[in-house]
């Protein structure tokens, strides 16, 4: 379970969270709605540990995740919503350095996102939709128990989005969690919780446990 409590955080004297706390269970998908620029990229990456808040508690796993970065690293995938990748380096090297292994990906990451004609391409080859697959076959090299996704399914088409969706539907089925910033109606249809950010604050829309 992630409990997120009071986050703030500001750059410069812009205020970009403001006192924002939410939750997430096994099984729960959470959708995270607003406008560009509301605050949405910012507070997941606050949620993956790429970014420090000012103030506030993240305890994931009952554990404090602020004082302790590894909690983030053992427990977290990210994708962000910019390319990750590395374009020089192949779709392999680029898994590879993700998951800190060498040779060949594992068989179920590479059969799960169709990657096996394109393990050895220059990700500056690739499409825009290509690239996506691989940055969020990146994020899971770990199998982390949670996912923090930006956007996962910009870029990408119809067919794709629809297996990326039957993904997170069997990842949640196997007690992941899941937190997405989305503009995909599908997306926010098929999620648990919703919350709206608007100026940095965050407004629970929808809990379907309730």
């Amino acid at each position: 379970m992630i409990e997120v409590k009071n986050i703030a955080r500001s750059y410069g004297k812009r205020q970009v969270l403001k006192d924002v706390s939410l939750t997430a269970k096994p099984k729960e998908q959470v959708a995270i709605i607003g406008r560009n620029g509301c605050g949405k990229s910012t507070l997941l990456q606050v949620l993956a540990g790429i970014e420090k808040p000012l103030k506030g508690e993240i305890s994931i796993f009952s554990q404090n995740a602020l004082k302790n970065n590894k909690v983030f690293r053992d427990f977290v995938g990210y994708l962000p919503q910019e390319n990750p990748l590395i374009d020089e380096l192949s779709v392999k090297d680029n898994i590879n350095m993700w998951s800190g292994r060498f040779g060949k990906p594992e068989k179920w990451l590479v059969d799960e996102f169709a990657l096996e004609d394109m393990l050895n391409k220059k990700v500056a080859t690739l499409s825009g939709g290509m690239k996506r697959r691989t940055a969020i076959a990146c994020s899971l090299v770990l199998r982390p128990p949670i996912l923090i996704m930006d956007e996962p399914t910009a870029a990408l088409d119809i067919y794709f989005k629809q297996e990326i969706r039957e993904f997170c539907k069997t990842f949640r089925e196997n007690n992941g969690i899941i937190i997405m910033a989305t503009h995909d109606e599908l997306e926010i249809e098929e999620s648990s919780k919703v919350y709206v950010m608007e100026n940095g604050v965050l407004t629970l829309l929808r809990d379907d446990n309730e």
